[in-house]
């Protein structure tokens, strides 16, 4: 008789094929996105219309403004995320993908044609935002829905090995181009976004979605709100608001590190440098989820693992302010952050999946704590370099993820608890 182990059904095989697929979707998706986070002081000190000075490269503001800017986008995703996951539960995944990556290609150009306004800048991060809002809560519901629940965990691992695969080229891309042009990554952006809509029209089918039973759900910000608080409420209400908070710390470093480069370590050519770190952080994250996740659940199981990558965060923001040097940083702090954060964003996705009936809703409304805390810790993370200190937004994460750790160890037999 065949291996068990080795040998895989038609429906196993499709299964898997469909996951490839989406997993390129994703990771052309990302590429498109990151490409831009290197340049956002860039953009920011050309919208401010400062000159390039090392006076004005050290201005506050660059900081601060950037955190911004990266939170407008997110803010977005925050209130049309569980709209669109909840539309795709009605009318099929597919149709609000191509729509969503239409949506970033119009916008991406917008802001190609708008870096010398910092209020053009925020006018085509904001609609960006409402239409890439379903790009990643749909896809996860893509994943739950052609993966049975034992495998949820690996599925949802290919797609954070996937956004990781696109936040290594990304912001690598995004480095390079920008030596010739702000606009240039922009453009590069709305280009990979309609190949990727003609690529999912193409290629990617329709998945066979199990029957949910759902409530009628009502749009605006009124009901989003509440339907988050519900949520939060909820019996899985503790995932979410993991999901938050390790998020909200991530993008305290997301929001300012290419100013804290800049202005902390005082690098001259921090665009291409900033590339370098986010593809090293991408490489990390890849290894993890694309080789480590599936066998580290089958054995400790998602409960443990958020356990002990919250731990890995914590420990890795904790240091952080302490590195002097920028090769310290990458050999130390960086390391756990990045496999913390590898651990943590497909087990929580799993759990929450797992523990919910109507999968489209629950991952859109997971997206949508995940965009809300990608638009709080930016914010958060850029006034407090500006008002408080370049190390604060830092010692703010590493001091979330420590509370977070002790509140994910006092709840772990709950995570594991009906699945």
């Amino acid at each position: 008789m065949p291996d068990p182990k080795k040998a895989l059904s038609p429906e196993d095989k499709q299964m898997h094929v469909q996951l490839a697929l989406l997993a390129l979707a994703v990771m052309i998706n990302i590429v498109g996105f990151s490409v831009i986070i290197p340049l956002v002081p860039e953009y920011v000190q050309r919208g401010l219309h400062l000159p390039h000075t090392i006076a004005a490269a050290q201005d506050s503001r660059i900081g601060e403004y950037g955190g911004w800017l990266t939170a407008a986008y997110a803010l977005m995703q925050f209130l049309f995320a569980p709209f669109w996951g909840s539309l795709s539960d009605r009318i099929g995944r597919k149709p609000i993908l191509i729509g969503s990556l239409i949506g970033d290609a119009l916008f991406y150009a917008l802001f190609g044609l708008s870096t010398d306004s910092l209020s053009g800048q925020f006018a085509a991060r904001i609609l960006a935002g409402i239409f890439s809002s379903a790009s990643i809560a749909v896809a996860q519901a893509y994943a739950a829905d052609i993966t049975p629940p034992k495998l949820r965990a690996m599925g949802l691992g290919y797609l954070g090995a996937a956004f990781g695969v696109g936040f290594i080229f990304g912001p690598a891309l995004g480095g390079l181009l920008g030596q010739f042009g702000l606009a240039w990554p922009l453009y590069f952006s709305a280009l990979l976004a309609l190949v990727n809509a003609v690529y999912i029209w193409r290629y990617l089918p329709e998945p066979v979605r199990p029957a949910e039973t759902a409530e009628p759900r009502k749009s605006g910000l009124p009901a989003r709100v509440n339907l988050m608080v519900q949520a939060v409420r909820g019996p899985i209400g503790f995932l979410y608001l993991l999901t938050f908070a390790v998020t909200f710390a991530f993008g305290n470093l997301e929001g300012t590190f290419t100013a804290y480069l800049k202005q902390h370590f005082h690098f001259t050519n921090d665009t291409a440098v900033a590339g370098g770190v986010f593809a090293y952080i991408g490489v990390l994250i890849v290894i993890v989820q694309g080789f480590l996740i599936r066998p580290l659940v089958k054995k400790y199981g998602e409960a443990h693992l958020i356990v002990v990558g919250i731990g890995l965060m914590a420990l890795g923001f904790l240091f952080f302010p302490l590195a002097p040097l920028l090769s310290i940083l990458l050999i130390g702090p960086m390391i756990p952050i990045a496999l913390g954060s590898g651990l943590n964003s497909p087990s929580l996705r799993a759990l929450v999946s797992r523990k919910a009936t109507a999968q489209g809703a629950a991952l859109g409304l997971s997206a949508s704590f995940d965009s809300l805390a990608r638009a709080t810790g930016p914010a958060t993370a850029g006034y407090l370099y500006r008002h408080v200190g370049q190390t604060a937004p830092y010692w703010c994460a590493g001091l979330v993820m420590s509370v977070c750790f002790l509140f994910a160890l006092a709840r772990r037999r709950e995570m594991g608890e009906g699945i």
